[in-house]
């Protein structure tokens, strides 16, 4: 299934809001760095070959000793990440393999990827060619103006809120950012670049629980969620408890 399926995972952020003296991917998630987890679920899913994890330039070592820790063994070196989340994502896509034939984006921020979700959203673009996951809006969602008056009230009916993974066919991924260009700064997510290009993307159903952490709050609920399902940094395949039942020969 995931013989020509790279997977970007942008996590060069700035982090501002998180307020963290240790940069946002590798702060500390129930004894394992945020980015850890979603580089684990990739690497653990049928539907990816290859992982790419685009970090911000002062933290490439860390990202390439993080790999080497957990053993990420379908990652390939870290690529330093660009002034925008677009840009991150265009330099990863450099690094994509020839062979690849579908990009799979997702964030390192979102630790709480499930495999499932991975391979449906595979399944789903191969279908469609480009898809999202998200959900359903389920509040209601104003438009308001720069005093905060309100300027429209939406209809939630067809609204979703956006999460990744987002994949799409590489053929297309590479047109519409050479359409963007320049203006990459200014699109909210990947499927806004296909879109402007003119190629259809569809929504599938995401997971509620595969929340973004933005704040150290949502730190705290990504690590309950994740110690609700047992997925705690004893779970990663840290090389170090690997080696201590290895042979002395062993890879």
């Amino acid at each position: 299934m995931g013989a020509d399926v790279a997977a970007i995972v942008p996590a060069a952020g700035a982090g501002r809001r998180f307020l963290g003296r240790i940069k946002k991917p590798f702060a500390s998630l129930n004894g394992a760095p945020l980015l850890a987890y979603a580089l684990s679920a990739l690497e653990q899913s049928a539907a990816i070959r290859w992982i790419i994890p685009v970090v911000h330039p002062s933290a490439l070592s860390s990202a390439a000793a993080l790999v080497k820790r957990y053993r990420i063994t379908k990652a390939l070196p870290p690529c330093p990440g660009g002034a925008s989340r677009a840009e991150s994502v265009a330099r990863g896509f450099a690094a994509v393999p020839r062979h690849a034939k579908w990009i799979l984006i997702h964030d390192g921020a979102r630790p709480c990827l499930g495999r499932r979700l991975v391979e449906q959203a595979v399944r789903a673009a191969k279908r469609h060619g480009a898809v999202a996951c998200g959900l359903p809006a389920s509040l209601t969602v104003k438009a308001v103006d720069e005093r905060l008056g309100v300027r429209v009230t939406l209809d939630r009916e067809h609204l979703w809120f956006v999460q990744t993974p987002q994949v799409f066919r590489r053929d297309w991924f590479a047109r519409a950012l050479e359409a963007a260009d320049h203006r990459l700064g200014q699109f909210p997510d990947d499927a806004a670049i296909v879109e402007a290009a003119g190629f259809p993307v569809s929504m599938i159903s995401g997971d509620p629980l595969n929340l973004k952490v933005t704040t150290r709050d949502d730190l705290i609920l990504a690590g309950a969620i994740l110690q609700r399902r047992g997925q705690r940094a004893a779970r990663l395949r840290s090389s170090n408890r690997v080696r201590k039942n290895a042979s002395p020969h062993h890879g």
